[in-house]
């Protein structure tokens, strides 16, 4: 009964599931039992993000991240939050200090490079960067060159661009988001029959971005 952890899993279990009260009273016992618990305040930050309560969830993942410093994971997840709120400079800078942190873990580097793709922000001298970076620490990583083709296409390098995608097609024939991208690069260079037979293959693959643009494009 004295768990802080236990507790602050079970308000997880029940937010997830849907059960009693969704878990907040669980969590608010765990804060009681030990508000210093980087576990208990990341998981109340997770509680909160997904009730849409963005200012408290990134209070609790600032907790998290100043109990625990050397976790990245906790700046990606106050990076977030920042972004949520509206305020892309802070969330940017997240972003960035949790490649600081872990700079040959890959994972941290698509992050950062998704997320100036997913906000068209610093593409050019931050988020082609990043997703060179991922690629080199992940060279047969289908997601990592993806991604770079991805960052080529807003920056205009649409022949750099094309180059990526295709290769990582040849990893993964299968990734929806490749399809995917490899439909707006097309769009782009006019290429509507090649643009179409991608976005195709994307939304059958499941995409729900590629139905949206063949819905826009090819109604």
């Amino acid at each position: 009964g004295e768990n802080a952890e236990a507790w602050a899993w079970l308000g997880e279990a029940e937010q997830q599931t849907g059960l009693t009260n969704g878990g907040h009273m669980e969590l608010e016992k765990a804060l009681e039992l030990k508000p210093d618990s980087p576990t208990v305040r990341g998981l109340r930050g997770l509680y909160f993000q997904r009730s849409g309560n963005f200012r408290q969830a990134l209070t609790e993942f600032q907790a998290a991240a100043a109990l625990e410093p050397e976790n990245p994971t906790w700046l990606v997840s106050v990076g977030e939050s920042y972004s949520k709120n509206g305020d892309l400079i802070r969330a940017l800078e997240s972003y960035q200090g949790a490649t600081m942190l872990a700079p040959d873990d890959p994972k941290y580097w698509r992050l950062l490079a998704t997320f100036c793709a997913q906000n068209n922000i610093n593409i050019k001298d931050v988020g082609l960067h990043a997703a060179r970076q991922a690629m080199i620490l992940s060279k047969q990583d289908a997601t990592s060159v993806d991604l770079l083709g991805w960052l080529l296409l807003l920056d205009g390098s649409y022949e750099g661009s094309e180059r990526m995608l295709k290769r990582a097609l040849e990893l993964d024939s299968q990734d929806a988001s490749v399809h995917l991208h490899l439909g707006m690069l097309f769009l782009q260079m006019n290429n509507r029959a090649s643009a179409y037979d991608h976005l195709i293959h994307s939304r059958d693959l499941g995409n729900s971005d590629a139905e949206a643009i063949l819905k826009l494009y090819f109604p």
